[in-house]
């Protein structure tokens, strides 16, 4: 799992107890549970039965002896080439005082082997007469660029970096760009297609003296040597930049498009253009800042691309980005309306761009309220991305829940529906995540409706992560459906259903806030994109999900979440390797310490015990990223020594900081003669996703696996076959609600409030919305759309006798000139007839009958008035339907890499 807080141990039979017995079970009646499980369809078709296992413990004659360490760890990075890719490790430890940027340790051996510490190495880099304190000599982060990985920057927290070019073995040092800023303040990218060309936004030296002074801004700095010399943007443009907020490579939008490119010097960024604008560090959304393009690193003038631009985060070919909704210039430069308060209420709105920062549109949120901040969750194909809004309720219980909307994008970037509302959150983070390796299935959790909906509920109630229920969707947030818990159970503890009626007992796990609750911290769901249909995750049944120890159980689901086992009765961390064929699981921190670990090669069905020599606080299981090792490491803190855990090391009376102890665990080298690769043939099945004949985004998709029964390992040059593809005929479950609709009782129900005037796109008929209020999911590619919509392609655009001739579809605009000329025809008719047919009686009479309807007429008027006004003059009231304030430090637009799958290393920065 990547740079979690990892861990589980495993307890007798399905895992291990704390006696380690080989041939038992957990209350010796699993193989019985494990029969019945099977029989009820929850373990496969090719389940093994429990009573079959042959449970070992490893190593023979032994146990596995620890790295010890200065410290715990924080993360590890693995670096080597094409063939060799996990050669070299380096582990990044824990600094002084519990803050990041420690000591770096050292493997060229996969980890096997030696290690060293290697901070003497860039302490001795440095200067004779420039030494730094050691608080500063430890490394935040490393950088590197895949095709090149022997060139390494270590960043550091305090005025160096160092840079390596034989992986690790020897440093040079370098001030950090900006005249010795702190390495801390110092944010890298690395150009997508040019391995040694660097970016780095660093504060002013200013910020040493004042954080808060106005002086206190960001260069942008590029090096094309790979941070052996930098140039300052700031400096280099001549006065037309004062200051740097935000930026990117050009060639982050098309890096992953052969087709389409940026010359590589292109660079996109928000800047201040007058030093007298520059508010600080943190200066909210503001209208000084705009979002540009350079094409030749500031040789020429740069282009303003919007006015107002703040921030910008890259998402497969699109853009999007934010602006303040009092900002009075449009993206194409015409004036906007500014909504009232919109100062005063830090309101921002969102434009998206699918067309390579050329163009952008407002992004259509069906809602009225402000927003605080948000998330962006790639989708499974990368090229859209789901928009996780926490909103400025109006209702005071709503305003107080920490929830947010999660908003799913259409095949036009600026469209979005309501996907799921209600979803947790917590320290900026959202229980959301893809399923990974399945297109369409995410996993998250949701408060329960109940709360808000009884008129008991104070509004001052606090307790909301009390009402937490875990949801799954399998057709890309069309619809949301509870996990099913299992039939039976392996661990009697793990039955919560006991006291709580059948139909509202269910499965809830833990998602990626879990990592932020302190003590009660638990590992999110987890899944990994070589592990195809494997989940596991940490929670209970019942009817919410419950934090306490003795609720919390470790399941495991070997088909994307369609169904689920306990396998271990307490809080477990866990990791997959050996291209999933191999799951290693610890107890984690917040249970009791581990002296011991498990493994399963068969599914999870059976499971094997390593023993460690020395116990420890277990946070975390990694292995390289690609997940084909099986070597991996488990790390975590030295467990306090007391008289009943005489395997625990810390002694708090001699010291007042605990140590970090890792282990290596190689499971060839432990398994020894018992290590046996598969047969390519016989060994191996195909499986259709997640396995009841369902379609996937409108595809049957059919991948290769080892088969669960299969006693044997892939090994890691082993390749995956590619998965095959089988287009499906259109059904209801390809399509989600469309803009202004969202799902009620199985149907697509209008938002209260929210029609198409409130859509610049649907005002402008640049998009149809369907009658049937539907429209295709993001990357469902299902066979005879027309099926099921019968006047839109599903993607925005009218097909039909019934289309207006632009091909986009009779939108609001359309329909408001077919009103237009009827009220024509209907005036020019009854005009006509007053001057040349009506005689003096029938006119007296026509006015009196019409005298009721002459306000009607005189508003209508007026009406049309101000839409030809906003039509023609652009003064659509754009901003109010997606407000963002930015959260602190600027981050307000947070694509989340990972899916919150790993404890954040900064999750307040």
């Amino acid at each position: 799992m990547k740079a979690w807080p990892d861990s589980w141990l495993v307890c007798c039979g399905v895992l291990v107890c704390t006696s380690y017995a080989s041939s038992t079970c957990v209350g010796n009646s699993c193989p019985e549970q494990h029969a019945s499980a099977a029989a009820g369809g929850l373990l496969g078709s090719t389940a093994v039965s429990a009573a079959s296992c042959e449970y070992k413990t490893y190593p023979a004659g032994g146990k596995l002896q620890p790295v010890m360490l200065d410290a715990p760890v924080v993360d590890i990075r693995w670096a080597g080439g094409k063939d060799d890719f996990d050669k070299y490790l380096f582990v990044l430890l824990r600094g002084a005082d519990n803050y990041i940027g420690g000591h770096v340790w050292r493997n060229d051996q996969y980890g096997s082997g030696d290690w060293s510490d290697i901070t003497q190495k860039l302490k001795d880099a440095l200067p004779s007469d420039k030494q730094q304190a050691e608080d500063m000599l430890g490394v935040l982060d490393l950088h590197f660029h895949q095709r090149h990985p022997e060139k390494i920057l270590f960043q550091g927290p305090g005025f160096y970096f160092w840079i390596t070019t034989d992986f690790g073995q020897t440093f040079t040092a370098h001030l950090t760009p900006g005249d010795a800023t702190l390495g801390f303040w110092m944010e890298l990218k690395v150009h997508p297609n040019v391995p040694d060309w660097l970016l780095a936004k660093v504060k002013r030296k200013d910020c040493l003296q004042d954080l808060s002074s106005a002086a206190c801004a960001h260069d942008l700095f590029v090096s094309q040597d790979f941070g052996s010399s930098w140039t300052n943007l700031t400096e280099k443009a001549r006065g037309k930049v004062a200051a740097f907020w935000d930026f990117d490579w050009g060639a982050s939008l098309t890096h992953t498009d052969p087709t389409k490119s940026f010359d590589d010097e292109v660079i996109f960024a928000t800047i201040y253009e007058d030093a007298s604008a520059m508010k600080g560090p943190y200066p909210g959304w503001d209208k000084d800042l705009h979002f540009v393009r350079s094409d030749d690193l500031w040789d020429s003038h740069h282009t303003k691309l919007v006015a107002c631009g703040n921030q910008f985060e890259v998402v497969g070919q699109r853009v999007f980005l934010a602006m303040p909704s009092a900002c009075p210039v449009a993206p194409d430069g015409s004036k906007r309306s500014v909504p009232t308060g919109a100062d005063d209420r830090g309101a921002v709105t969102m434009y998206t761009s699918d067309d390579n920062a050329q163009t952008f549109k407002q992004a259509c949120l069906p809602v009225k309220d402000l927003d605080l901040g948000y998330n962006l969750v790639r989708t499974h194909d990368g090229k859209g991305a789901f928009v996780i809004v926490d909103h400025d309720e109006i209702d005071p219980l709503a305003s107080k829940a920490p929830m947010s909307t999660v908003y799913a994008s259409g095949y036009d970037a600026s469209m979005f529906t309501v996907s799921l509302p209600r979803n947790y959150r917590n320290q900026q983070i959202a229980d959301f995540a893809r399923v990974a390796g399945l297109p369409g299935i995410y996993m998250a959790n949701q408060l329960d409706d109940a709360i808000f909906q009884d008129p008991a509920t104070p509004h001052y109630y606090t307790n909301f992560k009390d009402h937490l229920q875990t949801k799954i969707t399998f057709n890309g947030g069309s619809q949301w459906s509870e996990l099913q818990k299992p039939a039976t159970y392996q661990h009697s503890e793990c039955n919560g259903c006991r006291d709580v009626p059948d139909a509202k007992c269910k499965l809830h796990l833990h998602g990626p806030t879990g990592w932020v609750d302190g003590p009660d911290s638990r590992p999110s769901f987890y899944s990994h994109a070589n592990a195809p249909g494997v989940i596991m995750a940490a929670g209970n049944t019942g009817e919410f999900l419950d934090a306490s120890a003795d609720s919390t159980c470790t399941w495991l689901s070997r088909d994307g979440g369609l169904n689920w086992e306990d396998v271990a009765d307490y809080a477990a961390i866990y990791e997959f390797g050996d291209h999933g064929s191999i799951i290693l699981t610890a107890r984690y921190q917040t249970e009791e310490p581990a002296d011991s670990v498990a493994f399963s090669f068969d599914g999870g069905n059976c499971w094997n015990t390593i023993q460690l020599a020395t116990a420890l606080d277990v946070q975390n299981i990694r292995v390289e990223p690609q997940g084909a090792s099986h070597v991996f490491l488990v790390h975590g803190a030295e467990c306090r020594k007391t008289a009943t855990r005489q395997a625990c090391t810390f002694d708090p009376s001699h010291t007042s900081r605990s140590k970090g102890i890792m282990y290596v665990i190689d499971i060839k080298t432990i398994m020894g003669n018992d290590w046996k690769v598969c047969n390519p043939g016989s060994d191996y099945e195909t499986w259709t996703p997640p396995g009841n004949g369902q379609c996937l985004l409108g595809q049957k998709i059919s991948m290769q696996r080892r088969k669960p029964s299969a006693s044997c390992f892939n090994d890691k040059a082993w390749a995956r076959a590619g998965a095959t593809y089988q287009a499906c005929e259109c059904q209801h479950e390809d399509f989600e609600c469309d803009f202004g609709y969202e799902r009620r009782g199985g149907s697509c129900q209008s938002i209260p409030g929210i029609t198409s005037d409130d859509c610049g796109q649907i005002l402008s008929g640049n998009y149809y919305v369907s009658e049937s209020h539907l429209r295709l999911i993001h990357n469902d590619s299902c066979l005879d759309v027309d099926r099921v919509l019968t006047d839109s392609d599903g993607h925005g655009t009218c097909v039909g006798p019934n289309c207006p001739n632009t091909g986009k579809g009779r939108g609001a605009l359309g329909k408001f000139f077919i009103f237009l000329l009827v009220v024509g025809l209907v005036t020019t008719v009854f005009v006509v007839w007053w001057l040349f047919a009506a005689s003096d009686s029938m006119k007296a009479m026509a006015e009196e009958l019409l005298s009721p309807v002459i306000g009607f007429v005189d508003s209508v008027i007026g009406w049309i008035r101000d839409k030809v006004s906003m039509l023609f003059g652009r003064q659509q009231s754009d901003a109010q339907e997606a407000y963002f304030q930015p959260l602190s430090g600027g981050e307000g637009l947070a694509l989340d890499e990972e899916d919150a799958r790993s404890p954040p290393l900064f999750p307040m920065r």
